[in-house]
């Protein structure tokens, strides 16, 4: 167990000095385009470092797979540039006891990386437009001016607001118009006060009137209604587009599981190749990194991350062909991933073939 550990211990910290550097690469990108669209009036001042921290988290699960892969082929390929894996070789070190060390690292890591593509980023990603649109109703009154009539996007609503308070978090003297489209009937809508608010996943914004009254129908016909409410919600601005892109991304993976849309199906098999891609890489890594101590532990670094270019954009074409039902679910990502598998299997066999002393993942 001395060995195994040993390997553990440089794969694990090579992986977290690799994670550490790209998370803060990835950070301050993220940081740097807030500022920028915060300069340029797109988000209030007050929601910067809350939209850093849960864009920042949330990307993890883009950051972590790769880091994954450069940590554990930087880490072997040390060992073989300063010979301890040939030493070891020499020692009787066989290819199972290389793997069960990468292989358990790999299965903890793909646990922590379910648990943030499968529940954490969802969460973050429905935080951030939470954090939006929150900012957004308590901020300012969009579209709404005080002291003249508004209509609502849906042209159903004429509404007025004589005074705009509490740097636009109170409405005074509201008063709202509108015809009726199912009974043909006016209906009038009054209150001394009130608020508007951004309800649902597609941030849709309300109106909310309170503490007023409703009048429906003609003062001087049999049909005429005076109802008292305590709050009356007015839609005054839709975002179905905003809803439609959100919700796919922010959705539970409950919800996309139980869901039988090829676009839900394909949003679901992306999250479940992220820990996959953990294994997989894991796994692909110890017959990658084999090297001479003249290449260094750098020499298969290119085609390392040309490998890992190539999985992803074969998985982005997979989704795309799932999301438009060019084929099922039972094809889905899975083919791209035994891509990989296959491979594996292929360096493991190649590098078995070729002439001198065997190397762990190769031979026993």
């Amino acid at each position: 167990m001395i060995i195994e550990r040993y390997l553990l211990r440089e794969a694990a910290y090579t992986f977290l000095g690799v994670g550490l550097l790209l998370t803060l690469i990835q950070m301050s990108t993220v940081f740097v385009r807030i500022l920028a669209d915060t300069a340029e009036g797109k988000y209030p001042v007050g929601i910067v470092m809350e939209l850093f921290f849960y864009r920042g988290v949330g990307n993890l699960v883009f950051i972590l797979p790769l880091s994954f892969f450069l940590g554990i082929l930087l880490a072997l390929g040390r060992l073989y540039k300063d010979s301890e894996m040939t030493a070891l070789v020499a020692c009787g070190v066989g290819p199972k006891r290389v793997y069960r060390a990468i292989g358990g690292l790999s299965v903890a890591v793909a646990m922590l990386m379910g648990g943030l593509a499968l529940w954490f980023a969802p969460w973050a990603e429905e935080q951030v437009h939470l954090v939006i649109d929150e900012a957004e109703a308590s901020s300012q009154i969009e579209g709404l001016e005080a002291g003249r009539f508004n209509k609502s996007d849906s042209g159903e609503y004429l509404i007025y607001m004589e005074e705009i308070g509490d740097e636009g978090r109170r409405l005074e003297n509201v008063f709202g118009y509108a015809q009726d489209r199912e009974q043909q009937r006016p209906h009038l809508l009054t209150s001394e006060n009130g608020y508007q608010t951004v309800r649902g996943r597609g941030g849709d914004r309300y109106l909310v009137f309170v503490d007023g009254y409703r009048y429906e129908g003609d003062p001087a016909g049999d049909d005429f209604r005076l109802i008292e409410f305590r709050e009356h919600g007015v839609l005054v601005r839709e975002r179905p587009v905003v809803a439609s892109e959100r919700r796919r991304r922010a959705v539970s993976s409950g919800e996309l599981w139980e869901s039988e849309d090829p676009s839900d199906m394909a949003e679901l098999q992306w999250r479940i190749s992220v820990p996959i891609s953990a294994v997989l890489f894991g796994l692909l890594a110890v017959p990658l990194a084999r090297t001479s101590p003249r290449q260094g532990r750098y020499g298969k670094l290119f085609f390392a991350i040309v490998i890992y270019i190539a999985y992803n954009n074969l998985l982005t074409v997979a989704r795309a062909s799932l999301r438009e039902g060019e084929y099922g679910p039972e094809v889905g990502l899975w083919w791209v991933h035994l891509l990989v598998v296959a491979l594996v299997i292929a360096l493991v066999w190649w590098q078995g073939r070729m002439p001198g002393p065997k190397q762990p993942g190769v031979a026993k």
